[in-house]
Parts: C-alpha cells; sequence; structure tokens
C-alpha cells in the first residue's frame, strides 16, 4: 500500500519570513500542496491564537501544532470545534519553577510573563494585536536570555534539574515540560496512519532552528530552511534537504522539488 503524504512545518524562519512574517514566495508550493490535497500541518512555538489567524488566511483545515509541540488541535467538523491533545504541562507550573531558579541564582532574563505587549511587539516586530495574541501561552515560557553564555548552560542544567526543557527558538529560549515538536509529529504520524488514512505515512517536515531539530529527525523527509540569521541547525538524519533559497522562497524550492519528483 502506496505512503500517504503529510506536510509539517515550522512558520518563523520557514513558512513565514524572518523578518516580515510574509508566506507568499511560499504561495506556489502552497497551492501545489492544497490541489493534491495534502496535510499541512502548522507546528510552532506560536499560540492558538496566533495559528488559528494563520490557518485562517491560508485556508488550512488540517490539524495544527502550538508552542513548540505541547498541544495539537484536531478540527471537528461535526461538532464545531477543536479537540485538544494536551502533550505538555500547564504554563503556571514552569512560571513557579522557572521564578525559583532565578530568586536562587540570579539569573539575568525577561520572560514573556514579565513583559507588557509593548515590549513583545518591539522584540518581535510584531504590532500590537498580534503581540497580544504571541503573549496568550498555555504550556510555554518564551524568555529572553540577558545573561553571559557561561550561566547560560548552568541555567540549562538547573532547568533539567527542575524537569524542564529548553531550546533555543528564532529569537528567544522557549521553556516547557514533557513535550517537543518531535513528540507531536510521532503522535500525528500514528493519528494519520490509524485513524485518517488508514494506512502509511510519509512525513515531509521543514524547519530552520534547533526547536525544529526533534521534528526532523523524526521525519521521512527533513527539509532545513536556509536562515537569513544563523547556520543550519545539526540534524542526525541520512536523507536532509537543505535549501538554497532563504525562508519561505527555500520552502517554496523544496515542496516543489519534492512533491515534483513524486510525478516523475
Amino acid at each position: 500500500m502506496a505512503a500517504q503524504t503529510i506536510v509539517i512545518t515550522d512558520l518563523d524562519g520557514s513558512l513565514l519570513d524572518h523578518h516580515d512574517y510574509s508566506w507568499h514566495a511560499a504561495r506556489q508550493a502552497l497551492e501545489l500542496i492544497a490541489a493534491r490535497h495534502i496535510p499541512l500541518i502548522l507546528c510552532s512555538s506560536k499560540t492558538v491564537a496566533e495559528i488559528d489567524v494563520l490557518r485562517k488566511a491560508l485556508g488550512i483545515t488540517a490539524p495544527f501544532v502550538i508552542e513548540n509541540g505541547a498541544a495539537i488541535y484536531l478540527p471537528d467538523k461535526m461538532a464545531g470545534h477543536f479537540h485538544v491533545e494536551a502533550l505538555g504541562v500547564p504554563r503556571s507550573n514552569l512560571l513557579g519553577r522557572l521564578d525559583a531558579i532565578r530568586m536562587k541564582e540570579g539569573f539575568r532574563f525577561r520572560r514573556f510573563h514579565d513583559m507588557t505587549v509593548t515590549d513583545i511587539a518591539e522584540l518581535t516586530g510584531l504590532d500590537h494585536e498580534d503581540a497580544f495574541r504571541a503573549s496568550l501561552r498555555e504550556f510555554t515560557e518564551p524568555l529572553l536570555w540577558e545573561d553571559t553564555s557561561e550561566n547560560l548552560v548552568l541555567f540549562e542544567s538547573l532547568l533539567k534539574k527542575a524537569g524542564l526543557e529548553m531550546v533555543a527558538g528564532g529569537r528567544f529560549i522557549h521553556v516547557s515540560s514533557g513535550c517537543d515538536k518531535g513528540r507531536a509529529l510521532s503522535w500525528l504520524r500514528h493519528y494519520f496512519e490509524r485513524q485518517v488514512f488508514k494506512s502509511p505515512v510519509r512525513v515531509i517536515a521543514l524547519g530552520d532552528s534547533d526547536n525544529d531539530v526533534a521534528m526532523l529527525e523524526k521525519a521521512d523527509l527533513p527539509v532545513l530552511v536556509k536562515s537569513p540569521v544563523r547556520d543550519f541547525p545539526v540534524v542526525f538524519h541520512h536523507n536532509v534537504y537543505r535549501t538554497s533559497g532563504i525562508g519561505p522562497a527555500g520552502w517554496n524550492e523544496a515542496i516543489l522539488a519534492i512533491l515534483n519528483k513524486d510525478r516523475s
């Protein structure tokens, strides 16, 4: 039985331009995915409020993943709402543990919880409304590291002792517990194989930064999208596609190459 394809993608720096958050350079690939009825799963550090706006703009009806794999939203067309599969622990739990570490060690960092919406807008380049949506976190806490690189190593070790993980995203360090994009991909692979297609699934995954590595390493066809601000992260996989184009232009390049090869 032939495998069915699904595409799971990071947003900022991948499908969305790092600087202006535009997806228009990927329009041709997006149209091809839609024409072939391939599920396109958005998987990002963004909140449900942020992703919901984008998925509506793109006309995407597939499941989506919020906050670096912390929860999977499954549309229920009959009921008119989402079923939520939570993989991470609540944000309030993370904040208490972060407070304890900062008070004990005196690390210098700013959490989203410490910032105003205006602060978030200035740091991200988002407008005020989008920055507000970005602040509505449920499972993870982004923070801006303002201390030394040596202290960051110590900070990460203390997080692990407290049952937390950190991963570097495009602009922020993201702190969570019990979840990552790789775990979300595995859950979705099982979901599509058992409940949607009832056949094997081939996963194409696209990302550009360290917080995408777990997802890329569990994909069948991982795509590293070239970033304008950093080198490609290290991904251990025998079949990595590295784009020459940057951001959504590279995303477009990879999807067209892979899907057109399927028909050749």
